[in-house]
C-alpha cells in the first residue's frame, strides 16, 4: 500500500517539472560564421521572442564559434507583422555580415501559470539555416515548466542549453 502511494507521489512530483526536448543530432563546424536573429513570438507575452533569442545568444557565447548578433531592439520587433518578410530580412542581413548560417527560432509559450505556485512555463524552437542552400539543417524544440521559485529566464536558459547543436572543431 505504502509502496504504491510513494510511487504515485514520485510520478506526480517528477512530472511537474518535466521537459520534452526534440533534438535532431547534428554537429556544426566551428570554423564557419554564424548569425543569430530575434525569434518570432507566437505568444501573448510582449517581446518573448526577443528575450528567448538573447538568452540563446548568451548561451552560444560559451561555444567556440563566431556569432554575429542580428537581435533587434523592441521597437524593431513590434514593426514586423509578417514572419516571411522578417525571415527574408534576417537572412539578407546575415549574408551581408558574412555569415554561413543563421540561427533563428519561434517562441510558443512564455508565461507564469496562474495559481498558488505561479510556475514558469517556456516553450520554443531553434533552427539553423544554411544560407547558401536556404535549407533548415537543424531544428529542435523544447518545453519546460519549473517550480515556483524559478524564473522564466532560468527555465529558458535550461532549454537553450539542451537545444543548442553540438559544434566540432
Amino acid at each position: 500500500m505504502y509502496k504504491r502511494l510513494i510511487l504515485v507521489l514520485s510520478v506526480i512530483l517528477f512530472s511537474a517539472c518535466s521537459s520534452m526536448i526534440n533534438k535532431k543530432t547534428l554537429q556544426l563546424p566551428t570554423n564557419k560564421k554564424y548569425a543569430i536573429s530575434s525569434f518570432w513570438n507566437y505568444t501573448e507575452t510582449p517581446m518573448a521572442g526577443l528575450r528567448a533569442s538573447s538568452i540563446v545568444e548568451s548561451v552560444l557565447a560559451r561555444e567556440p564559434i563566431e556569432v554575429h548578433s542580428l537581435v533587434d531592439g523592441s521597437e524593431k520587433i513590434e514593426e514586423e507583422r509578417n514572419k516571411q518578410k522578417f525571415l527574408i530580412n534576417k537572412k539578407n542581413k546575415a549574408i551581408e555580415s558574412g555569415a554561413d548560417y543563421l540561427i533563428t527560432g519561434d517562441v510558443q509559450e512564455w508565461r507564469y501559470k496562474t495559481g498558488i505556485d505561479g510556475e514558469p512555463v517556456v516553450s520554443y524552437s531553434i533552427k539553423v539555416i544554411d544560407l547558401k542552400s536556404d535549407k533548415v539543417i537543424y531544428s529542435s524544440v523544447g518545453a519546460k515548466s519549473g517550480w515556483g521559485y524559478k524564473s522564466i529566464g532560468v527555465v529558458a536558459q535550461e532549454i537553450a542549453t539542451e537545444l543548442i547543436p553540438n559544434f566540432i572543431p
